[in-house]
């Protein structure tokens, strides 16, 4: 019997090496053993992550519009050519395809006007999309609009159409502890103990706190026959940073509340404005001329907020029962221009 010793690797070496048989007749050859890589026995191998699928590109741009994300929006549909512009603006979701449509079509003319066909196309998509036509003064500021000189590449300056007891939205009139309502609201709000209130024909439901800054304003809607308030409350001298918004129902318990994003201010160097109104989306569309049978309301499929400033015109729009955002669109990508 032949017997045969091996070599035994240690710590540094990389490889083990046959030992010489120790008798003179010849063992048959051994294959070599592969070099390893020294591992210490406490460290496995970690094991490799699982790959994730990668996202649809239209499905990560309708995330950052529902999340206002302009600086990310900017970025990304500059890097688009015209023709990709217009295939966004064809399949993309509405969000995407009302900012992709917009960026395409913006323009300005040799005075830094801006196209009047501009406002048109974007009218013509949100009434196509919600089935309502957006308010005459939301479009008028964004048709306002005008380049800064020595600033092109920046945002326009929107113009506010502001008076002493008015905005482009319409009169201002005086509500409960000196809150900013407009006279339609004057007559249905009341305030005791603290605690702003809404008179419905069925009862008086509580909204919340009265608010007590100097300026404030609050806008309000509900649906024909509704007994939902869907409401907001914001300092409309302090510009366009976000503010909430509320639904209460007759029980004046909260639905929920959400943010709007509006024109999204970041920081205000001066004087500001913000105007706003809130529009309950029904179906069928509202006839102004018409009323909801008794004990029936309209069917709610939308809350939008026309919101604008002078650095910029946005709309948000929320699921009525879940206060979830489902639609978004900046004029300026949310103060990121």
């Amino acid at each position: 019997m032949q017997l045969l010793i091996l070599g035994v690797c240690v710590g540094t070496v990389t490889g083990c090496e046959r030992a010489t048989p120790v008798s003179p007749t010849a063992a048959p050859k051994l294959a070599p053993i592969p070099e390893q890589t020294h591992q210490a026995e406490h460290e496995p191998e970690p094991e490799p992550e699982p790959e994730l699928a990668p996202l649809d590109d239209e499905t990560q741009l309708h995330a950052l519009a529902l999340a206002c994300e302009g600086a990310a929006l900017r970025e990304q549909l500059a890097a688009r050519t015209p023709a990709q512009l217009d295939s966004l603006a064809d399949t993309a979701p509405p969000s995407v395809a009302m900012l992709a449509a917009w960026e395409r079509g913006r323009s300005f003319d040799a005075s830094g006007v801006l196209a009047r066909a501009s406002v048109d196309r974007l009218a013509q998509q949100i009434e196509a999309q919600l089935d309502l036509a957006p308010p005459r003064w939301w479009l008028e500021q964004l048709a306002s609009a005008r380049l800064r000189e020595g600033d092109e590449s920046g945002p326009p300056y929107y113009d506010i159409g502001l008076s002493e007891h008015a905005d482009r939205r319409g009169a201002w009139a005086q509500g409960p502890g000196g809150l900013r309502v407009r006279p339609g609201a004057a007559m249905v709000l009341s305030a005791a103990k603290g605690t702003l209130s809404f008179d419905l024909s069925m009862g008086r439901v509580q909204l919340g706190p009265l608010p007590t800054d100097p300026g404030a304003a609050l806008e309000l809607a509900r649906a024909r026959g509704g007994t939902t308030i869907y409401y907001a409350t914001f300092a409309p001298g302090s510009g366009g940073f976000r503010f909430p918004l509320r639904a209460i129902d007759s029980d004046s318990s909260v639905r929920w509340e959400a943010e709007v994003c509006g024109p999204d201010r970041k920081v205000l160097g001066g004087l500001g404005y913000l105007a706003v109104e809130i529009i309950v989306i029904e179906s069928p569309p509202s006839d102004p001329d018409s009323r909801a049978l008794p004990g029936r309301a309209a069917t709610v499929t939308g809350i939008a907020v026309f919101s604008a400033e002078s650095h910029g015109v946005a709309l948000d729009v929320f699921d009525p029962n879940t206060g979830a955002r489902t639609l978004a669109w900046s004029s300026d990508f949310w103060f990121a221009r």
